[in-house]
């Protein structure tokens, strides 16, 4: 067998859906995937398939897969580095000319090390390429393979690849008057979203408080008696000091969730598992073991809206089924959003934690919405924007339209961004339509919500434009 079947053979045993955007140097790729049973879908710029492939991973819990030529893959340099901040799988798979251009200055031809922001593997054999497609899955982090037209034509042998299975020793002997467990997104280790929405009732039995980083949010309801919630910057801090003992579970301790003011003090009583489940029997057997007994702690009040940006952020969220995905961009919708969201199910809340990336939220959304589609997550997907941050990928409105997916795009227009530039806005509802997708403006919260209902009953996506004042945003804990 030829290396090029190989490889989307692999693939297509593998994966379910691909997003690329074709060039010379990975044509015979792009032409392989086209006509296998992978569905493999278009973006309109290479940035927008590396968030999709993102968004994907991001839901499912597994691999989001992206294909570019040469040229294309400097798109692909900020998807990955906004994987690599926040864990997500993502496999970038890039193309390069014949090797006999190496070192001459040949159309297109370029060093690709710049993609190796976790690692890149160059002119893979097939065992390499199996390799690094599952060393993405268990890392989490962005890998870059990069391959020769050389390469596509030669004859390989396909060997079965023997996946990884973590194992651990769950005796746990913690001794505390206030313990509290922090509960990350490593908790998920390699379960499908399937056993991801069971880890809820396990928690809900745990008779000792419990507190999420902000990718863990729903992991355990947010109405649960032990759910203390978000901590971090944006969250509870009270609870964090006031406990003896921190019991991590899954979170890297970044300074969103230990900030500096009061890191080292954190750090010094957290006791560290480490975990990484390979289904939710060892999640079971883990808290099993962990036999710790006090509710201890006192909610905090959550953040009520003030202003127009904020109240009409509320609106919006009242609006929506409980279980809606929200994916937002960066900007004060994403502080309003993460505030006024209580969030019953995983995956509730879905944004760049760690890179505050801009243009973010449309091409994920899609990549989330696919993946909805490909594993039967019958939730709403919501994509809310700043009317910056829209701007960077909307020529993605193309795939949703084209593939008809039922994505509510939600863009907040306060003429800003941030506090760094007031801007001028195209019309977004011509730009909307003119991609064949309803679209709506309103600056009314009566609107808001009838839009919304109007949205849910039907089966099409539509763009909502909210016109709104500008608002500080509260001071966070630092």
């Amino acid at each position: 067998m030829k290396f090029l079947e190989a490889i989307v053979d692999f693939l297509e045993r593998n994966i379910k859906t691909l997003f690329y955007y074709p060039g010379e140097q990975v044509l015979p790729l792009c032409e392989e995937v086209e006509n296998s049973k992978i569905n493999n879908i278009l973006a309109g710029d290479e940035r927008g398939a590396g968030f999709m492939a993102e968004g994907y991973a991001r839901i499912t819990n597994y691999i989001g897969v992206a294909i570019s030529s040469t040229p294309g893959a400097g798109n692909l340099v900020t998807p990955a580095l906004n994987a690599y901040k926040d864990n997500s799988s993502i496999l970038l798979i890039t193309g390069r000319n014949y090797k006999k251009y190496r070192g001459e200055n040949y159309f297109q031809e370029i060093d690709m090390n710049f993609l190796n922001i976790y690692k890149g593997y160059f002119d893979p054999k097939y065992e390499d390429f199996v390799k690094a497609f599952y060393e993405c899955l268990y890392s989490r982090r962005p890998i870059h393979i990069n391959i020769s037209l050389d390469c596509y034509d030669k004859e390989v042998e396909v060997r079965d690849y023997i996946k990884y299975k973590y194992n651990y020793n769950f005796n746990i002997d913690i001794e505390s008057r206030k313990p509290l467990l922090l509960i990350g997104q490593g908790i998920y280790g390699l379960m499908p979203y399937k056993d991801i929405i069971k880890i809820n009732k396990i928690l809900k039995s745990v008779q000792i408080p419990i507190s999420t980083t902000f990718p863990a949010r729903g992991v355990i309801s947010e109405n649960s008696d032990n759910c203390i919630g978000l901590v971090g910057r944006r969250g509870d801090i009270k609870s964090l000091l006031e406990a003896d003992k921190i019991i991590n579970i899954g979170s890297s301790l970044s300074y969103n969730t230990y900030v500096e003011s009061v890191r080292n003090e954190l750090l010094k009583k957290t006791i560290n598992i480490n975990f990484y489940p390979n289904d939710i029997k060892e999640v079971k057997e883990l808290f099993n073991n962990i036999s710790l007994d006090n509710l201890w702690f006192e909610k905090e009040l959550y953040f009520t809206p003030k202003g127009d940006y904020s109240k009409k952020i509320y609106t919006l969220i009242s609006s929506l089924p409980d279980d809606a995905i929200i994916v937002n961009d960066a900007g004060k919708h994403t502080v309003f959003t993460c505030l006024l969201k209580k969030c019953y199910l995983p995956k509730s809340l879905i944004a760049s934690h760690s890179f505050g990336c801009m243009g973010f939220s449309l091409p994920t959304a899609i990549g989330v919405k696919l993946a909805c589609l490909d594993y039967g997550i019958d939730r709403e997907v919501v994509s809310i924007n700043g009317d910056g941050s829209f701007i960077m990928n909307l020529q993605e409105l193309k795939v949703i339209s084209e593939n008809n997916l039922k994505i509510l795009i939600v863009i907040f227009e306060n003429h800003k961004l941030g506090r760094f530039k007031t801007i001028n806005n195209p019309n977004f509802v011509k730009i909307a339509e003119s991609f064949n997708i309803d679209a709506y403006k309103t600056e009314n919260y009566e609107e808001i919500e009838d839009v919304v209902k109007g949205y849910l009953r039907g089966n099409k996506p539509l763009l909502l434009s909210i016109k709104t004042e500008d608002e500080d945003l509260p001071t966070p804990n630092r």
